[in-house]
């Protein structure tokens, strides 16, 4: 979800719909929420910021979602500037997103599909030419053959990129489909692959599964398979959110604490207007 995707999301509910924080939302709504906490701060407040959204990407990735690397991402925009008197310490900023390895990760995608996110307000979908997933669908097979760190990143991003990738490519997205389904062979794992219930109208492969639930097994296979697990409460609670997104649930206040923990104001309410 990038930028213009927050503020077209605030623009599709109905007028003063206001959501409380702390009140179970939906993964995109929490996503959306939290993203308006991180850019609707005071410049001056801008170290805090990047602080608390390195803690979050790094401890609930499922909620890191690239509308938040606006607010810090290119610090030598602000070097110079101040608010208050107080000047930035914009060295620290970007040590703290270069650190945020999702956030980059979602910069990367964005790149790859034309940037769709920030030139969405710009382009003419009708006219615009799909972008080809290839890039998308190669960079994908890198990352899964590379660390486990690396691949878990560029997991969450993408999944977080999923809906940027299927607009940008007009659905042509089956080269990144099956790079993802050849991942969940060679992991073991058969329920993405097997069950249809969430398939996608896809014209070549009517029972496809989503990316998304591909993306799922390949990040949290013991859980999608069934097999024995040791897994923590954090990879749980990722897992439930990414594998049920449309179901309101309070766990994002986890994250919601790390800004709270690291100094940044955090509103009552947040108002989606259309």
């Amino acid at each position: 979800m990038g930028f213009m995707d927050l503020v077209e999301h605030l623009f599709r509910h109905d007028d003063g719909h206001t959501v409380r924080i702390g009140q179970p939302l939906s993964l995109r709504d929490a996503k959306t929420a939290l993203a308006m906490i991180a850019v609707h701060q005071p410049l001056a407040d801008m170290r805090k910021v990047a602080d608390a959204v390195k803690q979050l990407q790094d401890e609930f990735p499922q909620y890191a979602t690239y509308a938040m690397t606006h607010y810090y991402n290119e610090p030598k925009r602000v070097r110079f500037q101040s608010e208050g008197g107080t000047f930035l310490d914009a060295d620290a900023i970007a040590t703290a997103f270069a650190q945020s390895t999702v956030l980059r990760d979602e910069a990367t995608i964005q790149h790859l599909i034309g940037d769709i996110a920030d030139n969405r307000e710009h382009r003419d979908p009708d006219a615009t030419p799909a972008v080809p997933v290839d890039a998308v669908a190669d960079e994908t097979a890198t990352r899964l053959a590379g660390a486990a760190d690396v691949r878990r990143a560029w997991l969450f991003a993408l999944y977080d990129q999923s809906d940027d990738i299927e607009e940008a490519t007009k659905g042509g997205t089956e080269r990144l489909r099956a790079t993802l389904e050849r991942a969940v062979t060679h992991d073991g794992g058969t329920d993405a692959t097997d069950d249809t219930a969430d398939a996608t109208a896809d014209t070549d492969k009517t029972h496809a599964p989503s990316i998304a639930r591909l993306i799922v097994a390949l990040l949290f296979p013991a859980q999608t398979t069934g097999a024995a697990t040791t897994s923590s409460a954090a990879t749980d609670a990722a897992q439930r959110a990414l594998a049920d997104p449309d179901t309101p649930s309070d766990a994002y206040m986890a994250a919601v604490q790390v800004f709270r923990d690291h100094g940044v104001a955090v509103p009552d309410t947040v108002t989606l207007e259309r």
